[in-house]
């Protein structure tokens, strides 16, 4: 912080000092109180005031003319905002020492999405693509005093199906049970925003991203990107800065400066005298070089395995001429040093055989030198309003917290929503969430006219120029699953395979792949996901099999196995998506409708929430395998919502153990589980739901990430071999696990044994193997591991149980009786309480529930195994112990 002080303290020194003009920027922001925006529809029946940032959707419903988007029907209901088209109008006034600036630009950092653009009635622009800067040079359109911008917008349904027309691209639609728009394909905007088997159909339009108006004689700085490389003791950095001035001034000359703020609040500066052509446009760059001794700087480290130390960047343009004449522009970024590749080389070299697994290729990432086992999971946009996820900065934070929370070490931002904004890349450069970046391409085949590709080119330049600086970003991806369903026919393309082969390889590796590489050589740019990484470019980029296990990354999704069993999973090299679906709780759902009717299974309300074919017999089967369930039952929806959050936890508990135990036999290196969070209050596969609220998965994957793990795992012969995963760079050395036998009805173990357990840095080992003991009462039985290890601080328990619950003998109804005090635990800006919980005999699954009151549990879903336990609750909210005491209820699985 205080090396910023300093940096900052010399802008406004040099500008002082030197009595240097600054660029002049004027918002047209709404936060602008003297800019004032309306909107409006084709055939004028509705004018009312507009917002920038925002969105027809949001001001339709600050004005009252639709309700809120996410109740009831109105996904559907409100379709006719789509189908419409809209203008949005601004008046704002310019000075003459505004119009004095030999420059004057438009810039738009997002217009979502097909908008003509008027100032003072004169068109000036097209904007076709809701993830571009589009900056427009206004000098000549521009007059002193009150001047208006109109933005209007085509209805991006009619767009993409008019370009479908010309350029069609399978598939024609989404699935009938989307509740979507066709031809989403065609159109360069959050593909999800005409619906996903998990989110609702909400084409907007909108102004989403900042505006302004740039007034300057010189340049202005739009982007930095930062390159580091360590050789021996010294880190080189390459500092590239990109520059922007009138498309008239053909030579710019200038003087270009870079300040790095390093430890002991010291400063590295570095200059460049600029004298140089610009390009047709009037861009040009810059690039410079910085040698910084290691000692200088400390290591950025994902979250789990060090520190995020970050470095303040400012660089400077400072325009040559008369002083009076000379005007200044500067940039400032955060950067991290860190050094990451994607480790793909013979399996054979790491497992030490060629048998099956050593076959094929590794994939796993490496950083600072370390091969790092990621965990984590699938990130899509935290709003389905492109505005409302950009500048809810609440919701960011809440939901990357509470991936740090779980010991998440990467997200894989999902190629069917956004790029999201530059504050979420910067919160995951401060929480050590490194970001595996799909490009904006998703299960879908995708045209290669001309317009189409030079639209995408301009995407991916804009985006990975703005992004590239960030140490969170660990790989490109150039789509999400479509190598797999060309490949897969998935979208009736076999008889036209040649031709999307074609299409495909020309634009993910003809026109996005020399783009990544040439703005960012240092990082991988993998074309798909899944892929078979190396081994897909090698043969061609369409694998014969996209899913093999022995290269690259592989999502799979199995609704009809035993998922609780973790013998029906493949093996793979790097599981990036995988996940089951449950419900969100009663109390999500209550904030889309309050009808009694509509809390059935069956009731025309949920099967339009359920977008997933076939979701709820997936759901229901997935419950009947282990859990009793009886559709008698009176309280049998409020026990299918909780059930299914039970099984939910436990399969993806199942996979992910799966895969971190196989790093010991196949190498797998990560598992990303598909999706940490929701857009609306429906079943999907979201650990987090729409509103922040835990399920029980992601209590779960506190316990399942945890850095240290004893995983056992139940074999198909009934043995249980037992595995110690150490995510640490230290080992474990003469530890002990503890297997313990229990009866459901006992908190008295019936059987102990404990076995010396060693495990090397990073690694995952099977320490040894036990029978099941008491086998032919299994149903009686179950099994609890714990770990005592010097060095370890916590390593949770857990659990193995012989028999699905539905058949386990002596599970009895519990008393349960909770206390609730108030603690000085750190709580952030909240009051921490201590819940205690006494309890007579073994509870599955309990789980708290604070109804009105907004807080959040540290643990939840417990399998209670001890007479007493303690849980911490934070809350905001001004309570005292006895108002939470009386607002928990709690529920627990029963036979």
């Amino acid at each position: 912080m205080k090396s910023l002080v300093i940096l900052l303290f010399l802008i406004s020194f040099l500008l002082n000092l030197h009595k240097i003009n600054c660029l002049l920027k004027l918002s047209l922001e709404s936060s602008n109180e003297n800019v004032k925006w309306t909107l409006e529809n084709r055939n004028k029946s509705i004018n009312i005031p507009g917002s920038v940032p925002g969105g027809v959707y949001t001001d339709l419903q600050n004005a009252g003319i639709i309700g809120d988007i996410l109740s009831g029907y109105n996904d559907v209901l409100t379709r006719w905002v789509a189908y419409d088209t809209w203008t949005y109008t601004s008046k704002f006034n310019v000075s003459a020492n505004n119009l004095n600036s030999a420059v004057a630009k438009l810039v738009l950092e997002g217009v979502d999405t097909v908008a003509y653009i008027e100032l003072n009635g004169i068109p000036i622009g097209l904007t076709k693509n809701m993830f571009v800067r589009y900056v427009f040079d206004v000098k000549t359109y521009l007059k002193e005093g009150e001047n208006k911008l109109t933005f209007n917008f085509e209805s991006p349904i009619d767009y993409a199906k008019n370009r479908s027309r010309q350029h069609f691209a399978a598939p024609e639609c989404v699935p009938d049970v989307y509740n979507g728009e066709c031809h989403v394909n065609q159109i360069r905007k959050m593909q999800a925003s005409f619906s996903w088997d998990w989110g609702p159909a909400f084409p907007s339009v909108g102004i989403w991203r900042n505006v302004r108006l740039e007034f300057f004689n010189g340049a202005v700085i739009r982007s930095i990107t930062t390159h580091t490389e360590k050789k021996d003791t010294i880190w080189f950095l390459t500092v590239k800065v990109y520059l922007d001035t009138s498309n008239n001034i053909r030579n710019i000359s200038g003087y270009l400066s870079v300040y790095l703020s390093v430890e002991g609040h010291s400063t590295i500066k570095i200059g460049k005298n600029v004298d140089t052509q610009t390009n047709s446009d009037g861009t040009f760059d810059v690039e410079l070089e910085m040698n910084i001794s290691e000692n200088m700087i400390r290591e950025w480290w994902p979250n789990g395995y060090g520190s995020q130390y970050l470095y303040n960047l400012l660089v400077f343009f400072t325009t040559h001429g008369d002083r009076s004449d000379r005007e200044i522009s500067h940039k400032h970024v955060k950067i991290g040093f860190r050094t990451i590749e994607i480790v793909e080389q013979k399996a054979s070299l790491i497992l030490g055989n060629d048998t099956l697994a050593g076959q094929g290729l590794t994939f796993y990432f490496k950083v600072n030198g370390h091969p790092l086992f990621m965990k984590g999971s699938n990130w899509i946009p935290s709003n389905v309003l492109p505005e409302i996820n950009e500048n809810d900065k609440i919701r960011i934070d809440n939901l990357l917290t509470a991936a740090r929370d779980t010991h998440m070490a990467m997200l894989r931002v999902w190629g069917g929503g956004v790029y999201e904004s530059d504050y979420f890349y910067r919160r995951c450069d401060e929480l050590g969430i490194l970001i595996w970046q799909d490009f904006m391409f998703a299960c879908a085949m995708y045209p290669v006219d001309p317009e189409f590709l030079d639209n995408v080119r301009a995407e991916i330049q804009h985006n990975v120029l703005r992004l590239q600086h960030h140490p969170s970003i660990a790989v490109w991806a150039g789509n999400n699953e479509n190598e797999v369903a060309l490949r897969g026919n998935w979208y009736s393309t076999q008889a036209q395979f040649d031709k999307y082969k074609a299409e495909y390889i020309r634009l993910y590796v003809d026109n996005i792949k020399p783009i990544v590489e040439s703005i960012d050589p240092t990082r991988r740019y993998l074309i798909s996901s899944p892929s078979n990484g190396r081994k897909s470019e090698e043969d061609g980029y369409i694998a014969k099999n996209p899913y093999d296990p022995h290269f690259g990354d592989t999502h799979y999704y199995n609704y009809l196995a035993d998922n609780w069993n973790l013998n029906i999973y493949p093996q793979t090299r790097f599981a990036s998506e995988y996940g089951f679906q449950s419900l969100p709780s009663l109390k999500t759902m209550k904030t889309a409708t309050n009808k009694t009717s509509d809390y059935r299974i069956d009731s025309d309300y949920f099967k339009h929430r359920q977008h997933s074919p076939n979701g709820y017999s997936f759901i229901e089967s997935q419950i009947n395998r282990h859990l009793k369930l009886n559709k008698d039952d009176p309280k049998y929806f409020e026990k299918f919502v909780y059930y299914s959050q039970i099984s939910q936890a436990m399969s993806i508990k199942a996979e992910t153990e799966f895969y971190r135990q196989s790093q010991a036999d196949w190498y797998t290196m990560g598992a990303l589980y598909w999706q940490l969070n929701d857009v609306w209050q429906a079943p999907s596969w979201s650990g987090i739901e729409y509103g922040g609220k835990w399920k029980m998965l992601h209590y779960f994957a506190k316990s399942f990430f945890a850095p240290v793990l004893v995983s056992p795992r139940l074999t198909l012969t009934e043995n249980v071999d037992v595995y110690l995963i150490n995510d640490r760079i230290v080992a474990i050395i003469n530890a002990n696990i503890t297997v313990e036998m229990f009866k459901w009805n006992s908190f008295t173990p019936i059987k102990s044994q404990s076995y010396l357990a060693n495990a090397k840095p990073l690694s995952s080992e099977k320490q040894f193997t036990i029978d099941l003991w008491d086998a032919d009462k299994k149903d009686e039985i179950f099994l609890r591991f714990a770990l005592q290890a010097d060095g370890v601080i916590s390593s949770p328990q857990n659990y193995i149980f012989p028999v699905p619950l539905k058949n386990a003998k002596g599970l009895r109804t519990p008393n349960i009786k909770l206390d609730v005090s108030e603690t000085t635990a750190v709580c952030g800006n909240g009051t921490s309480f201590t819940v205690n919980l006494n309890v007579d005999t073994i509870v599955p699954f309990l789980w708290l529930e604070a109804n009105s009151i907004d807080g959040h549990f540290h643990d939840n879903g417990f399998i209670i195994t001890e007479p007493k336990t303690k849980v911490h609750f934070c809350t905001k909210e001004k309570i005292n112990a006895q108002q939470l005491k009386r607002g928990i209820t709690y529920k627990y699985y029963e036979n």
